[in-house]
């Protein structure tokens, strides 16, 4: 028998774990959430779900991060639409822990942006630095939207 994960009971985890995390950390909560990122993408690298190639193209990395995420039913669909070798829009549609993420962020409080910390987590391993800044949101579409800029390349 092949059962799923419901969306509800992954959403629900996020809340109680975020909560709990920044409840004890606080302020420092962003800082854990990065360390989880790191650790995700070493196990998915270690097990073969993900592949890094220092040799494609930062963004390229994103997308293989992107499909992976895609599969594992964390979200429904994402989409990166490059606007030039180091910029992209990355809208991420069907999100599962969106009710969560949201009313942490109404409370006041650090939601774990767990594709983001992935995907940064990533391209601090192939030596890229980047940073994001969200465009959009829709909380009743369960979809996000974020701008990323490739700050540093390796040399």
């Amino acid at each position: 028998m092949v059962s799923e994960i419901k969306q509800e009971f992954f959403d629900t985890i996020n809340y109680a774990i975020c909560q709990a995390v920044n409840e004890y950390l606080g302020e420092r909560a962003p800082t854990f959430f990065a360390s989880v990122g790191e650790y995700h993408l070493q196990e998915a690298v270690r097990r073969g779900f993900i592949k890094l190639d220092t040799n494609e193209k930062p963004l390229e990395n994103l997308i293989n991060i992107a499909k992976y995420l895609e599969s594992t039913g964390y979200m429904e669909r994402i989409l990166i639409t490059k606007l030039s070798e180091n910029e992209a829009i990355v809208e991420m549609h069907g999100v599962s822990v969106t009710s969560s993420s949201a009313n942490l962020l109404k409370a006041g409080k650090h939601p774990s942006h767990y594709m983001t910390n992935i995907m940064l987590a990533a391209l601090r391993r192939i030596g890229i630095q980047a940073e994001l800044r969200d465009v959009d949101f829709d909380e009743k579409d369960r979809r996000f939207k974020e701008h990323w800029t490739i700050l540093q390349t390796p040399d």
